[in-house]
């Protein structure tokens, strides 16, 4: 299946203006708790006004207009008054977007980045119903500038009515962050956001749902041998959730040489309940780091989605540098857990990966599978990370497949040191080939100090689920297996709970191929999840920060 993006037709826009920047409205500033001013993980409830310090020039572009586009394919050339070397914000007016096309945005210092937000308003982007465009959201070009729907009246960015899930509002967040993107399943090509053509870009505080394909797709395309950067991404408070694909789609899948996405920062977000994996990133290089996400309800589409074996909870490639995963809760998938790939290109480094203290639960066959080519000079640490939930179901669409009876998988081309230490897995499962017990070594693998036993579930605050919900309770309604052998239909036990259209609903009885809003009596429509994900205060896995946090007062 393609994943590109495609062109429209070209829309004239009115024009609009630069002008001061108005005096900020400092309301609400005694609620301002402290916090970090690059957007990481706040140590309050309410992270402090100002992360971006008061705009001086500003300029802000048209409006949907009548037709509902907002097409800029080169906003250099497009505004020429503009000057885009200092220009502080570039506000997009509120209002509801059948397209928007933002390009060639310009290069900037890392010490002056162009901030695009939203302003009078939520940013809508949602296409009329039965439309055929070939995409919905694009941002392309230049670096060192940032999109953010953060409320924040002293930086003079987002609206006080849509502050996403400031001061901790996960619970009431839905619908509610300055950029929302709602594709409504129209297209099985769309991205809810498609970023190309740059790097050193922010994007923050931004909702993305019913992605056709991928919520968040980022890439760079080569020019033959030329190769593109696509470093110094930073992308952390999204919310994406119900995608018939990925949540995020990251990197380039081309023959090498690809863009290396060195000093990748992706953390405080939620992925959830998406139909294929929740994250999938490619060519991860020096300096990234991956922490504290929530990679919720994965592959919930198993039975049938675009391909086979596209069921992961999350996939990650690496090529060189040091790499770290860490406080992250990978949780639901049907194939493995972690799908983890080492593939080198010719000047890459070696590679120095870490995944300590993340959360796996909750999948049909493996928890951790390490494939790719991997020698000397490379090595892998997994310290302090947690297994449990590995209940082997995955014949019921591949019945050719085999109980691993293992968490961990290496390739037999992995030959790098691979160190497995203080681990704990529950269940009967070996943790690796070769090695009985928690301490041992088979090949280059050698673990110490590892656990088999019991591993307390983590709980969120709450997932809007009905109580009691297993992870794999949960599955995309579909009226056929499709990649099942025939096809078979599927039929839906009593109390069974499915997504449709990213409504929930639950089987009041047990029945075959009646989809759900047109099936009342079989189907209840239950409300919406309310997705607060932050880790229970007060358990194991708040205590050693595992997952999103709440503050400590």
């Amino acid at each position: 299946m393609s994943r590109s993006l495609f062109a429209v037709a070209i829309f004239t826009l009115a024009t609009a203006g630069c002008q001061d920047a108005p005096e900020p409205n400092i309301d609400n500033l005694a609620d301002a708790g402290t916090g970090p001013s690059d957007g990481g993980t706040s140590t309050s409830a309410c992270e402090a006004f100002g992360r971006f310090g008061p705009p001086t020039k500003t300029f802000t572009l048209p409006g949907p207009g009548t037709s509902g586009e907002l097409y800029v394919p080169d906003v250099q050339t497009r505004f020429k008054e503009v000057d885009w070397s200092t220009l502080d914000r570039l506000y997009i007016p509120a209002g509801t977007y059948k397209l928007i096309n933002l390009g060639n945005l310009p290069r900037r210092s890392a010490d002056r980045p162009l901030v695009i937000t939203n302003t009078g308003g939520q940013v809508v982007i949602r296409p009329p119903a039965g439309s055929t465009q070939g995409y919905i959201w694009s941002m392309s070009g230049g670096a060192n500038w940032v999109l953010t729907g953060r409320y924040d009246p002293v930086s003079g960015t987002g609206h006080a009515d849509f502050p996403g899930h400031r001061c901790g509002a996960y619970a009431t967040s839905r619908a509610r962050y300055g950029f929302l993107s709602d594709d409504m399943f129209l297209s099985d090509g769309h991205m809810g956001l498609g970023i190309g053509g740059a790097h050193q870009f922010e994007v923050e505080f931004v909702e993305i749902t019913r992605a056709g394909f991928a919520g968040l797709r980022i890439n760079q395309a080569k020019s033959g041998d030329t190769v593109p950067p696509l470093d110094g991404l930073r992308l952390h408070d999204l919310y994406i959730h119900d995608t018939a694909s990925e949540a995020l789609y990251l990197g380039s899948t081309q023959g090498a040489p690809t863009p290396l996405v060195s000093g990748l920062k992706l953390y405080n977000n939620r992925f959830v309940r998406t139909g294929t994996e929740a994250l999938q990133s490619q060519n991860l290089g020096e300096g990234t780091e991956v922490h504290h996400n929530v990679f919720a309800f994965g592959a919930l589409d198993w039975r049938a989605a675009f391909q086979t074996y596209q069921d992961n909870n999350s996939q990650a490639q690496v090529r060189g540098g040091r790499i770290h995963f860490h406080h992250n809760v990978f949780l639901g998938g049907a194939a493995a857990l972690l799908n983890f790939f080492a593939g080198a290109e010719t000047g890459d480094a070696p590679l120095d990966v870490r995944f300590t203290d993340n959360y796996f639960a909750d999948t049909l066959n493996l928890g951790i599978y390490m494939g790719g080519t991997s020698g000397a000079g490379s090595s892998y640490l997994w310290e302090r990370n947690v297994f449990r939930g590995l209940d082997f179901g995955y014949t019921a669409v591949y019945p050719s497949s085999t109980d691993p009876g293992v968490v961990f998988r290496l390739a037999s081309a992995i030959t790098s040191p691979t160190a497995l230490k203080d681990n704990r897995w529950e269940g009967n499962r070996k943790l690796v080939s070769g090695i009985t017990g928690g301490s041992g070594s088979a090949g280059n693998v050698t673990a110490t100090g590892n656990v088999n036993g019991p591993v307390a579930a983590l709980r969120f605050i709450a997932t809007g689920l009905p109580e009691g919900t297993p992870t794999r309770g949960l599955e995309m309604w579909t009226a056929r297996a499709t990649l099942a052998t025939g096809s078979p239909e599927v039929t839906y036990p009593a109390g069974a709970l499915v997504m449709h259209d990213a409504e929930l609903y639950r089987a009041r009885s047990t029945h075959t191929n009646k989809v759900p809003p047109e099936n009342p009596t079989i189907w209840e429509h239950l409300p919406l999840p309310v997705d607060d994900l932050r880790t229970a205060p007060g358990t194991e896995w708040a205590e050693q920060g595992v997952g999103l946090l709440v503050p400590a007062p």
